[in-house]
């Protein structure tokens, strides 16, 4: 697949995804896993060892939040095939959580919980619409 197609790729990847974690704040594995599976050759074909290493670091902290039950598997998993595919929409779907996060707080005078795939789908789509080519970002 040459990279050009690989955002929108992900961007229909992570739909069904991100509607399925709106609607019940889960993610079936028969979504996740796949991704997961290929998500470290994915990351060696796009950006080589160091696009490896941040996948596998991504991976790490992700496993470590899932630890102290701050993130769901799916959630994990789903970041790191993002992360191997394009850190750049990585970056963006985080940022959109955070702002998420800190105008519920702000608004709602709470915490809130919002769903990861939810974000990490909007920052495939932006990513995409930006012109980001996943190659640059490795």
């Amino acid at each position: 697949m040459p990279p050009t197609t690989i955002l929108p790729a992900l961007a229909l990847f992570l739909l069904p995804c991100a509607l399925q974690d709106y609607r019940s704040r889960r993610v079936s594995n028969w979504l996740t896993l796949p991704a997961f599976f290929v998500a470290w050759p994915l990351a060696l074909w796009l950006g080589g060892e160091e696009r490896l290493f941040f996948s596998f670091a991504v991976f790490a902290g992700c496993w470590l939040a899932w630890g102290m039950k701050s993130m769901g598997a799916a959630d994990g998993k789903l970041a790191t095939c993002v992360a191997a595919v394009s850190p750049a929409a990585l970056g963006v779907g985080v940022l959109l959580l955070v702002v998420g996060f800190v105008g519920m707080r702000l608004w709602q005078g709470r915490s809130a919980s919002l769903p990861a795939a939810v974000g990490f789908y909007g920052g495939a789509v932006a990513t995409a619409l930006a012109g980001f080519s996943p190659v640059l970002w490795t």
